[in-house]
């Protein structure tokens, strides 16, 4: 059994004993600020960002070749389809092309012919008034006896009412064929009689007795004139 005295001398050596030294490793992290880390991502020397890593981006052209690749497909596919289809349709639609512009066209040549036609009656239900007054004009303009009075309704005659007339014409879209000095042609002339001219060629409009009228290319009255022999 231990003596009293050596426990207590024991216990008094455990107390005040010295701690055993023990070497601890610490270890230092490099801090990096965000100027620093936007550099090495720049320069490709690493950092946190993985999206900048070469291996990453390697990944990142590949997957965009393969895309490309696929799409050089579909759109080699897509022309594929478009010859296919145009090798079966494509004689059609060109027909039904051809045939729209043939009924457009012919369509605005009937409007065109229609319009002439009702300018046409129009004009001919105007010359045999107008015919009338250039007669009468005529006739009061040859009278050594004429009034004053008449004088005044051929002076407004020659003037206003004849300028109202030319107007209405140009608005009908009428053209007067009532030229002197010009080949006789027989498609818008009609020949009254012949006659000698020393000054104009054979066959050359002399005088006209009565102008003629046309539409665009439909005459509505020949002009009555003398030819040259």
């Amino acid at each position: 059994m231990p003596r009293p005295h050596l426990l207590l001398a024991l216990a008094y050596a455990s107390a005040f004993a010295p701690v055993p030294h023990t070497t601890k490793t610490t270890t230092t992290r490099q801090v990096r600020w965000p100027w620093q880390k936007k550099t090495q991502a720049e320069e490709g020397e690493g950092g946190d960002d993985i999206t900048n890593s070469p291996v990453f981006l390697q990944k990142k052209v590949g997957v965009l070749q393969n895309e490309l690749v696929q799409l050089d497909k579909d759109i080699a596919a897509a022309e594929a389809k478009k010859q296919e289809n145009w090798d079966e349709w494509g004689s059609q639609i060109e027909n039904m092309r051809n045939e729209f512009s043939a009924v457009k066209k012919r369509t605005q040549e009937a409007r065109t012919r229609a319009e002439a036609v009702e300018r046409a009656g129009v004009l001919d239900q105007l010359l045999g008034p107008i015919d009338n007054f250039d007669r009468a004009i005529v006739a009061q303009k040859t009278r050594a006896d004429a009034s004053e009075g008449v004088q005044k309704v051929v002076d407004r005659y020659t003037g206003p009412v004849a300028a109202a007339f030319d107007e209405a014409f140009k608005e009908l879209g009428a053209e007067k064929i009532d030229e002197v000095g010009v080949p006789f042609d027989p498609t818008i002339h009609e020949a009254a009689m012949t006659d000698f001219d020393e000054n104009a060629e054979p066959d050359t409009v002399i005088k006209v007795f009565q102008y003629g009228v046309k539409v665009g290319d439909r005459l509505i009255r020949p002009a009555t004139v003398v030819v040259s022999m």
